[in-house]
C-alpha cells in the first residue's frame, strides 16, 4: 500500500497543528525504528523522518501543502514532495570584544605614551611684532612696545591701522615701535 501524503503516513489531518505533528512522528519513530522493529523497517523509518523533516518545518510545509494542491491532471500518489530550502540557521551575532579590548588597550597606551613625553609648552615669548590681542606699554616718546600679558602692562592691542588711518573711539593711537603702523591701544 503506497501512503499517499506525509500527513497519512504520520496519521494526522492537514490542519494539524505541529505540536500534534510531533507527537505522531514520535510514535511512529518508535514503532519503526529499526532497534525495535528490525533491519527491513529501515525504509519505512526513512519515510517517517522524511515526513517529519517536510512537516516539522513552517516553510517546507507550506511548500509540501502547495504542490499537493498541484494540477489534479497529476494523481495525487504521484505529485512530486518538493526538497524544501534548508537555511541554516546563522549563529548569534558576537560582538568582537577581543578587538574593543586590544584597540582600547592600544589608544590608553598611546594616551600614556603621549602623556609621558609631552613637555609643559613654551612659556610665551616677547617677539617686538605687535598683533591685535598683544600686551604693551607705553614708552616715554608715546611708542607702543610689546610685553607678556603676565608682566604689568598699560594696554592690549585692538587693532592696526595704516599710516594716517584713525583709531576706533575705544582706542588711543600709538605708534609701533618698530616704526610699522599706527597701534591702536585699549588701555587695560
Amino acid at each position: 500500500m503506497a501512503i499517499a501524503t506525509y500527513y497519512d503516513l504520520l496519521g494526522v489531518a492537514p490542519d494539524a497543528p505541529t505540536s500534534v505533528i510531533r507527537d505522531a512522528y514520535r510514535r511512529a519513530a518508535r514503532a519503526h525504528h529499526p532497534d525495535r522493529a528490525g533491519a527491513s523497517s529501515a525504509a519505512r523509518m526513512a519515510e517517517v523522518n522524511r515526513a517529519w523533516q517536510v512537516l516539522g518545518d513552517p516553510v517546507a510545509r507550506h511548500a509540501y501543502d502547495r504542490s499537493l494542491r498541484a494540477p489534479a491532471a497529476m494523481p495525487r500518489a504521484a505529485a512530486p514532495t518538493p526538497d524544501p530550502v534548508v537555511l541554516a540557521p546563522l549563529p548569534p551575532a558576537r560582538f568582537p570584544w577581543k578587538f574593543m579590548g586590544v584597540l582600547a588597550v592600544g589608544v590608553l597606551g598611546f594616551v600614556v605614551l603621549g602623556v609621558a613625553t609631552s613637555s609643559d609648552p613654551p612659556p610665551p615669548t616677547v617677539d617686538n611684532l605687535l598683533q591685535p590681542g598683544d600686551c604693551v606699554i607705553i614708552e616715554a616718546n608715546g611708542d607702543a612696545s610689546e610685553r607678556l600679558c603676565t608682566e604689568p602692562h598699560d594696554g592690549v592691542v585692538e587693532v592696526l591701522v595704516p599710516a594716517g588711518e584713525t583709531c576706533p573711539a575705544t582706542a588711543e593711537p600709538h605708534r609701533d615701535q618698530l616704526g610699522l603702523g599706527t597701534a591702536c591701544i585699549r588701555p587695560g
